[in-house]
């Protein structure tokens, strides 16, 4: 509900605060008074356009703001806490719009920045709006079958059956679609891939191999110089002149120290110096066999450099390596498999497909026929809500057609037709103009759907206009009801409709040093009686006015 609203330099409107309650609330006052400031400045608030002519003072910026309670489980919560405005557990949002000199302007919900269109998405969920010349989120036809299904007894539990086969249903015949799109070229994309397979697997490619055939160019490149530092090693170590090489002066050593071994010093060295001497053998085995090795073919770099280069064409088709080279290998093996299966495929496709229409027939068949009678009981509801508010001769009409593309909600669509007048044909109800016998139909409907219409608050700009007599009392004791269910925030000139408040509050225009400003004031018991008798007979009004007001207020229980 809307606990709160704040508005600073806003049209006549210098600082004002308005704290609302729950039930029916409503603003009165004198033709002129700025009751409609209020109503503009919540618009500002849930996301409408700016207009220049809303600042008061051009040398500071106007403010519009608002303070809601959410109710658990709420739309609104569910939209903020999913959008990351508000935290868990949080139940409190506070919305502002500012417009500066410039006339630029900035929304916020809880602080933090967001557009005007954000702003109006999150108003469907938290006001209704019944202003005057404006259409209201009531009859917004999409929401119809919304409605209707609140009525239907049991198609909560099919809709939800309906919708799973429809999305099984849309993703089959997509992947059917995609299936016969790629039927029509399967012969090209078989000889594509069997080509591209067939190149692969003729490199024989082995992971590792580029890395091994690099090293190998390097060693061919320098194999001059390898093989003479080879030499010049293996001499210094094993083959060089007798007696002058270090496997010779080992050998020399160990037998000194085996004449010595009666010195327990150099019996430690016996062992030392026979591991040195077995591992220069070992190190001159290794040299000779590297050396042997650096013995290439002249031919041998020309045949490595073109393995690379066919290495390199086919990184530059499939893969950075010779790994991805692969994986794209096995993946085109399975995709040549599946076009092979295509045919298989698409029958099995086919047969799902037809299964799933048949269930979906058969549960959109009997969703209908729930629908139809919860049509009627619709119907029924409004048309009874319509003689109560004194429109005997207008007729209400759920109109439930077939439509012709399925949907995740059946095959059904609905339209709230209005016939006004007796003879007049029914017509929809987007294509009437607003008027008193819309007011009172919306208010008929707001009724009878105050169970299943979530939005908390619903604001009416003047509903009254153009009713009187008998029909403004019995729209007043509507009112009265739908406050029951909703926070009702009313804007009225009727001392009938005011008479029901559970809260009043009086708007006036005053003049003070030259500058007019619009005030609010919530009104007492006793304060109440004058208005009420002002809004019966004018400000010139009797004792006898304000005994009839008082008695208004006592019969409603006000007083």
């Amino acid at each position: 509900m809307l606990q709160e609203i704040y508005i600073s330099n806003f049209v006549l409107i210098d600082e004002l605060r308005i704290e609302f309650s729950e039930g029916l609330n409503v603003l009165s006052g004198e033709t002129g008074a700025g009751k409609s400031i209020i109503i503009d400045a919540l618009g500002l608030i849930m996301g409408e356009r700016v207009r220049n002519d809303w600042i008061r003072d051009t040398s500071r910026k106007a403010i519009a703001e608002a303070v809601f309670l959410l109710s658990p489980g709420s739309e609104g919560l569910l939209f903020l806490i999913e959008n990351g405005l508000l935290e868990e557990g949080e139940d409190r949002l506070i919305v502002s719009r500012e417009i500066s000199p410039s006339g630029r302007s900035s929304a916020r919900i809880n602080g933090r920045n967001v557009t005007a269109g954000a702003l109006k998405e999150l108003a469907t969920l938290l006001l209704d709006m019944h202003l005057q010349h404006e259409h209201l989120s009531i009859l917004k036809p999409e929401k119809y079958l919304d409605y209707l299904d609140s009525f239907a007894k049991g198609s909560a539990e099919l809709l939800l059956e309906v919708g799973k086969i429809y999305k099984q249903l849309r993703e089959q015949q997509e992947e059917l679609k995609t299936l016969e799109r790629s039927h029509k070229d399967k012969q090209q994309q078989m000889e594509f891939i069997t080509h591209q397979i067939n190149e692969i697997e003729s490199a024989a490619l082995q992971e590792g191999e580029e890395e091994e055939l690099n090293i190998l160019k390097t060693r061919i490149k320098n194999a001059v110089s390898l093989l003479e530092g080879t030499n010049l090693i293996q001499s210094f170590l094993y083959s060089g002149e007798a007696g002058r090489n270090a496997h010779d002066l080992v050998a020399k050593s160990l037998d000194t120290v085996n004449n010595l071994k009666s010195e327990e010093f150099f019996a430690g060295l016996s062992d030392e110096l026979k591991e040195i001497y077995y591992t220069l053998q070992d190190m001159a085995q290794r040299l000779d066999s590297f050396r042997q090795g650096l013995d290439f073919q002249p031919q041998q770099l020309e045949e490595l450099e073109d393995r690379l280069y066919l290495i390199s064409r086919l990184k530059m088709k499939y893969g950075k390596s010779i790994r991805e080279i692969l994986i794209y290998l096995e993946e085109a093996r399975v995709k040549l498999s599946k076009l092979n299966r295509q045919q298989e495929s698409k029958e099995e496709l086919q047969a799902v497909i037809q299964a799933l229409q048949e269930d979906y027939l058969s549960r959109t068949t009997e969703l209908s026929a729930i629908r139809s009678k919860a049509a009627q009981l619709l119907q029924d509801r409004v048309n009874s809500e319509l003689l109560e508010l004194n429109m005997p001769q207008v007729k209400f009409e759920v109109c439930l057609k077939a439509r012709e593309i399925p949907s995740r909600n059946g095959m059904d669509q609905v339209d709230f037709l209005f016939s006004p007048n007796p003879g007049e044909p029914p017509r929809p109800l987007s294509r009437i103009a607003s008027g008193g016998e819309l007011s009172r139909f919306v208010l008929a409907l707001k009724t009878v759907l105050a169970r299943v219409y979530r939005v908390p608050t619903l604001i009416f700009d003047e509903i009254d206009v153009g009713v009187g007599g008998s029909a403004l009392t019995a729209m007043a004791r509507k009112l009265s009801q739908l406050a029951i269910s909703y926070q009702v925030i009313l804007v009225t000139h009727s001392a009938q409709v005011a008479s029901f408040a559970q809260t009043h509050y009086l708007i006036e225009k005053q003049v003070e040093n030259n500058h007019t400003y619009t005030r609010v004031r919530e009104l007492d018991d006793v304060k109440r009686v004058t208005e009420i008798a002002r809004m019966l007979a004018g400000d010139n009004f009797s004792p006898l006015t304000l005994e009839h007001a008082r008695e208004m207020l006592r019969s409603n229980g006000k007083q």
